[in-house]
């Protein structure tokens, strides 16, 4: 499966509403029923609702099942600690999760394959990239849903989307009309590595306590912090010996090898680690 935005990015104030309004309202995206309202409730036409749903299915924001839908546990959270989508925390989540998410292609393939900083590209010719990686990987998708797909996943990349404000993305517009993007070098907090490193050990290798640290930077990791290899090892260094993070995960460096050790149970590690995030405020808008 893929992540249809019909061509529309998610937004905080759609964001804010899902939070807000779920909770009592869980057939709020069903259009036989409730269609009328949830086009007040969100300010959205149809497509747009679907594509809303789309998106917080695709970051784990909500859980869907028989026609309703409810705020998972990392979709309660956030409506409890940031009901109006304003942090930068809430918006590293979505996008991690994104990441970290098979179905949610093409967003989860553009993070996972690009590197910071590397060349500037038109969306066609990201585009036909991501074509020919489904088609590599076995799946079947045309060309021209890729390009409905993908297009919304560019509205973030503009001034006020969040793959923007997170400094993931950056736009260059042409002297002969259009725009290039390509990846922009961010610079994750320690906490926010530590938090992807246990998502992709409980995406890619749930059950290993050790892990080379080539392997799980081989499936993408620095790619979806907006970083580098060289920097995700030197945030693990610190890791290591922060008072707090130190207790989920480990970094052993041995010649010509090194490997992260997770201490904990990833499930539980992660929630931990959101909590604390919120509680200590410290992931900030760069």
């Amino acid at each position: 499966m893929s992540l249809n935005t019909q061509q529309f990015g998610i937004t905080r104030y759609w964001l804010a509403a899902a939070l807000k309004h779920i909770p009592t309202i869980p057939d709020v995206f069903v259009a036989s029923k409730q269609l009328s309202q949830a086009r007040k409730l969100f300010l959205a036409g149809k497509n747009q609702l679907e594509a809303i749903r789309n998106w917080l299915v695709g970051a784990g924001v909500i859980e869907a099942a028989k026609g309703q839908v409810k705020l998972s546990e990392l979709g309660q959270l956030m409506a409890a600690q940031d009901p109006r989508a304003e942090t930068a925390l809430t918006w590293w989540l979505f996008h991690l999760h994104l990441c970290v998410n098979p179905e949610a292609f093409p967003y989860s393939a553009f993070f996972l394959l690009y590197d910071a900083e590397g060349r500037w590209m038109s969306l066609d010719e990201i585009i036909d990239g991501l074509h020919k990686h489904a088609e590599v990987n076995g799946t079947v998708i045309a060309k021209d849903s890729v390009d409905t797909y993908f297009r919304g996943v560019a509205q973030t990349f503009h001034a006020g989307g969040f793959a923007h404000e997170l400094t993931l993305v950056e736009e260059r517009a042409l002297s002969e009309g259009g725009k290039k993007v390509r990846r922009r070098l961010a610079r994750p907090d320690d906490i926010l590595v530590a938090y992807a490193i246990l998502l992709f050990q409980k995406e890619f290798y749930r059950d290993q306590a050790t892990v080379e640290a080539r392997d799980i930077l081989g499936k993408g990791l620095a790619r979806a912090l907006g970083t580098r290899d060289s920097d995700v090892r030197e945030s693990l260094s610190r890791i290591s010996t922060n008072k707090d993070l130190s207790q989920y995960v480990q970094y052993r460096q041995q010649v010509n090898q090194d490997s992260i050790q997770f201490l904990r149970a990833a499930e539980g590690a992660l929630r931990d680690i959101r909590i604390s995030g919120y509680q200590s405020q410290a992931v900030k808008w760069q």
